[in-house]
């Protein structure tokens, strides 16, 4: 223990017998490690935001429809309604993970104003809960997967009032206040529909719900489908998102107990685009950690070399004196440890302040195929860190391996006379 400690404190002060050389390294360390801590949060808080931004404005952390719905919804979308949604209800008041849930109905239809018309998207919803739905909370801020951007949003008081995405609205050719008609097909085939005045216009970050849907008072679809009390979906909004799995175990075996026949999904099993997404920016990150890696491993190893090359003499006049092979590698690999811990812990240092600073000022993007700006921050996790520190530990561990063992390995007499 006492010759570690020897070797530990003599390897401390072999790292800055080059200042300048033991600064560059260090800055290649600390750069790269806060740039790679950086980037991981940035691509962490841009998955968790896309996905709060699908639950709060598409889906809820979980789906409950009736059965068969996801598979043949789309064709017959009537012949899948809840019909009665008080025992489901109950179920959910019941669990402590669920939050609230909003009840939604869908109608598919035209909508026109006499020189055009455009299939679209309809959504039976309740005005409160729906608003409530569509604000959430990150850690920085709070957040709006839909926003208002001119007029007002619905109001139960005004049951033919209904608020359209801006692309529609756009294509229709209207402006808030403006009439339109809307009409759809009810369950047995005929034909109905209502006189609707536009009283908001919505924007989501997904633009294609945007050009083809609107929002009207849920009873108001109720009376138009001639389909009372009746609903196609309840979204199911939790207290915390990584509930998620569990809730829908827990809901499934509780609505199964009571008898109960529904279908349940959650937000990740709908969300193919947000699945492709975080895919794809796992595999970008894993690619620039991969570079990081081998910038960290050959800088080292250059440093390392650099310090084989002058110190020969020296290692060569140790083993004259009785050190064994081992202690001169054990030199190299702690002095190399030494470099590659100061370098890991001061760029994580650095790394959460930067993370700090730009979370408090927040990045605008726009996400792909979005029409809103999201802002960004950064997501400084446990996994990141460790990620981070492991990768650069062991890239400069490993780049002391070779030398190391070159150093060790060199017969006495060569390394004394060694130039």
């Amino acid at each position: 223990m006492r010759k570690f400690a020897m070797l530990l404190m003599i390897a401390w002060r072999n790292i800055f017998r080059n200042k300048r050389r033991a600064l560059l390294t260090l800055s290649i360390l600390v750069l790269g490690c806060s740039g790679l801590v950086v980037v991981g949060g940035f691509f962490q808080n841009m998955i968790e935001g896309f996905g709060e931004v699908f639950i709060h404005s598409q889906t809820g952390h979980i789906q409950i429809n009736a059965k068969g719905y996801h598979l043949h919804g789309t064709r017959a979308p009537l012949e899948f309604l809840i019909e009665d949604d008080k025992p489901i209800q109950e179920v959910l008041r019941g669990n402590p993970r669920v939050s609230y849930a909003v009840p939604r109905l869908k109608l598919q239809g035209m909508a026109s104003t006499g020189e055009t018309g455009i299939a679209v998207l309809a959504l039976g919803v309740d005005p409160i809960l729906e608003k409530r739905m569509g604000q959430f909370q990150t850690s920085h801020r709070n957040m709006a997967s839909t926003n208002i951007v001119e007029g007002n949003d619905l109001d139960a008081a005004d049951p033919y009032g209904v608020v359209v995405g801006r692309g529609l609205l756009q294509s229709l050719g209207l402006k808030v206040g403006d009439s339109l008609n809307f009409l759809t097909a009810r369950k047995a085939g005929a034909l109905d529909g209502a006189e609707l005045r536009v009283r908001g216009v919505f924007e989501t970050f997904i633009k294609d719900f945007d050009d083809r849907s609107m929002k009207m008072n849920l009873k108001t679809a109720q009376d138009i489908l001639g389909l009372p009390d009746q609903i196609h979906s309840l979204l199911v909004l939790l207290e915390d998102t990584a509930d998620t799995e569990v809730a829908k175990s827990e809901l499934e075996s509780a609505l199964k107990g009571r008898g109960v026949t529904a279908e349940l999904f959650t937000w990740v099993e709908q969300g193919q685009y947000y699945r492709q997404s975080k895919e794809l920016l796992r595999q970008i990150y894993m690619t620039i950690q991969l570079i990081m890696c081998t910038i960290f491993f050959f800088s080292v190893a250059n440093t390392t070399n650099m310090i084989l090359s002058e110190r020969m003499r020296e290692f060569g006049t140790m083993m004259a004196m009785g050190n064994g092979r081992g202690v001169i590698f054990g030199m190299i690999f702690l002095e190399t440890s030494i470099l590659g811990l100061l370098g890991s812990g001061l760029g994580l240092l650095f790394a959460t302040g930067v993370g700090y600073l730009l979370s408090a000022v927040g990045i605008p993007m726009q996400p792909p195929q979005a029409s809103g700006v999201y802002i960004c921050t950064i997501s400084l996790s446990p996994e990141i860190y460790l990620q981070t520190f492991a990768i650069s530990m062991g890239s400069t561990l490993l780049s002391s391996l070779i030398p190391g063992y070159r150093a060790a390995h060199f017969k006495i007499i060569h390394a004394l006379g060694y130039v």
